[in-house]
């Protein structure tokens, strides 16, 4: 297990589903098709490379505003306590922030999932428009669509389907940069839910890691039962990290 690497990826990922441009400072991700989608579209600012903090602040608001985006910032996952510090400073640039906690998880551990046989799950690279409307429309998450496309033009992009009944009803999409694996997104339709749609998914996910000898595989988790699914899978709680966050008011 690497964590320096994994929470490098982390700061990272958007680069995987969305445009960027390089700073001194950081990264400026955006999509101008997909604004709703927050990863798709904030700047992440590293710490030890803002010289002048208003300076840089400017640079990213006159950015996203004139792309008609809202400005976001994220806080890199390894500098703790950033935004905190130079609160001042974001709240006179018109920014509201706070931190979100985010508890990682490493695959450690034997899968122990037994699967819904009545669920199957494929692993593909093909986008059909049958799973925009069953999986991420039924969710209520249609603007997902664009950003799974977008991320399937990657050879690094790793897609499971599950299906039910021979219908499509949630899916999963990781990505693997560097010898680090992420679990980027993992959502079941609304009216699948509750019956193993998401550990028969999570179960497929581990199962190709564990065949393909893929190491550094992490997620974090959205809530207990999520979290719950993730350790009978095999994976284990490493560390939680307060992530910062602001947005322009």
């Amino acid at each position: 297990m690497d964590l320096e690497k994994i929470y490098r990826e982390e700061d990272l990922f958007p680069r995987e589903i969305t445009r960027w441009e390089k700073r001194e400072y950081g990264f400026l991700f955006y999509n101008e098709e997909n604004k709703d989608s927050f990863d798709s579209n904030h700047a992440i600012i590293f710490r030890e490379k803002v010289h002048d903090l208003e300076k840089v602040l400017k640079d990213i608001i006159h950015f996203y505003e004139e792309k008609g985006i809202r400005p976001r910032i994220y806080q890199s996952i390894s500098e703790e306590g950033y935004f905190e510090a130079v609160r001042s400073e974001l709240s006179h640039a018109g920014f509201e922030c706070w931190t979100e906690s985010q508890r990682y998880m490493v695959l450690s551990e034997k899968n122990r999932i037994t699967p819904n046989s009545e669920v199957t799950v494929i692993k593909t690279s093909e986008w059909k428009e049958e799973y925009g409307i069953e999986i991420f429309e039924k969710a209520g998450e249609p603007w997902e669509i664009d950003v799974v496309k977008r991320a399937l033009k990657n050879d690094n992009t790793l897609f499971f389907v599950a299906f039910y009944k021979e219908k499509p009803v949630g899916m999963t999409y990781c990505h693997m940069t560097d010898g680090v694996c992420r679990v980027d997104y993992l959502l079941v339709s609304k009216e699948h839910r509750n019956i193993g749609v998401g550990r028969a998914l999570i179960s497929s996910f581990v199962e190709y890691c564990i065949s393909g000898k893929i190491a550094n595989c992490y997620l974090w988790p959205n809530g207990k039962t999520a979290e719950k699914i993730y350790e009978e899978a095999g994976f284990r709680h490493v560390e939680t990290r307060q992530a910062g966050r602001a947005v322009k008011s």
